[in-house]
């Protein structure tokens, strides 16, 4: 294989699986800090408690994957470095600002705060550590707004202009406001919405089929059920609305993905080569395989990911355990949804293909001064890095899950002072 093979192989890889641990932690993050948010609205000290070690045992889950998350995106950094200086050559000045802004909030402000909310247990005043959950949220979103500012960039360059072979801003507006970043971050954020309800459904229903802890998971079964639900319609939605827009701004990924042929896509062809001159300007055909899964999966999704809430309705005196097929549901919907997470990446990324930055610059330009060997090397031990963190991830996840509440490894068993001991309420 060619080095440019090798480094779009490579950059697949390690994108796709770093993703993978983006979702979950988004919205884990933030079903934390909604519980958390209403565990201290309570003014009953055992209510209070109660709903806390809802945000010890989710909140420990979420820590797991954010920790693991956070050491797979350093292989993101160092790989821009390694085998991409040609991107940064040329598109430095408009890519940089966007990831060197995202670095400063994931790896600093988002991890400070992350820090001191799982040690600060019984520790900080209620409030004050309520703010620090909600402080990881935003930092959270922020940094997935400034990756999805530069990735829509590359999609759809817009508010710059050529210099000397170099890119340089002339409108940050135009390049914030970017509608490949804005349709992506909506279909985005109704997969995270879809994948974290599809994970609390899993777990609580994990537990409620062995009839553990039946007050607990109830809710959560109920709330991931719904979640995932709304984040599979979302997706849905947004997903459509995108494919439209790819018609204006990238012409031959439509082409590729709605699988025209003929007449149709030989005008297609024929508009690239009289804009970018002779040559293949068309995705890979089985980019349009990777999209056609996705779509399958999302329907699949949006009609099943609701049953799951069912379990709990009907005669009370009617044992969860009972209703073993709808509890154990989500545990076989939650790997479609994350091979549907996979497949979403590689149409959008793929599909830009052969361009790094459409219409700009060519993978093949992009790529660095890097050996045949040294690729490999590089990649070989990249992804053996990511798999052992993904399979650490879901070693972790799996084990704690098991335990249940009563397992969570963050906070202290008094999860928040009473009211007397806390005058922040």
């Amino acid at each position: 294989m060619s080095v440019v093979g090798l480094a779009r192989l490579q950059f697949a890889t390690t994108a796709t699986l770093h993703f993978l641990f983006v979702a979950l932690t988004l919205g884990l993050v933030t079903t934390v800090a909604v519980m958390q948010s209403g565990a201290i609205r309570r003014t009953a000290p055992g209510e209070r408690r109660e709903r806390m070690r809802k945000v010890r045992f989710w909140g420990g889950l979420y820590v797991v994957n954010y920790a693991l998350g956070i050491v797979s995106g350093l292989t993101q950094e160092f790989q821009f470095g390694l085998n991409w200086t040609g991107l940064s050559h040329v598109m430095g000045n408009i890519i940089g600002a966007p990831m060197a802004i995202e670095t400063v909030v994931a790896f600093f402000l988002e991890s400070t705060f992350l820090g001191m909310w799982a040690f600060g247990f019984d520790r900080i005043p209620a409030r004050a550590h309520l703010t620090l959950i909600w402080l990881v949220t935003l930092t959270a979103y922020l940094s997935t707004f400034w990756i999805m500012v530069a990735n829509g960039f590359m999609q759809h360059p817009v508010g710059y202009r050529m210099h000397d072979g170099v890119a340089r801003v002339t409108d940050w507006a135009a390049v914030l406001g970017n509608e490949a970043t804005w349709y992506a971050i909506a279909h985005i954020a109704g997969a995270v919405a879809l994948l974290t309800g599809l994970f609390l459904a899993a777990v609580s229903g994990y537990h409620l089929r062995r009839d553990r802890e039946v007050g607990f998971f109830r809710p959560t079964l109920v709330r991931g059920s719904v979640t995932a639900g709304v984040g599979a319609l979302l997706t849905v939605g947004a997903g459509f609305a995108h494919l439209n827009a790819l018609q204006g701004y990238q012409p031959a990924k439509y082409a590729v993905l709605m699988g025209e042929s003929g007449s149709r896509l030989a005008r297609v062809k024929g508009a690239q080569a009289a804009r970018y001159g002779t040559g293949d300007w068309l995705p890979p055909a089985w980019v349009g395989i990777a999209s056609v899964t996705m779509l399958v999966i999302g329907f699949l999704l949006l009609l099943l990911a609701w049953l799951p809430a069912t379990a709990v309705l009907g005669r009370a005196n009617v044992p969860l355990a009972r209703k073993r097929l709808r509890l154990g549901l989500p545990l076989v919907l939650l790997p479609l949804g994350f091979l549907a997470l996979i497949c979403g990446w590689l149409s959008r990324e793929v599909g830009r293909e052969p361009w790094m930055v459409t219409g700009e610059l060519t993978v093949r330009d992009a790529v660095g001064d890097v050996s045949v060997t040294g690729m490999l090397l590089s990649f070989l031990a990249f992804t053996a890095v990511l798999l052992a963190l993904a399979v650490a991830d879901w070693a972790l996840l799996t084990c704690y899950a098991r335990r249940g509440p009563d397992g969570a490894f963050i906070g202290d068993t008094g999860s928040l002072p009473a009211a007397a001991e806390a005058p922040s309420y």
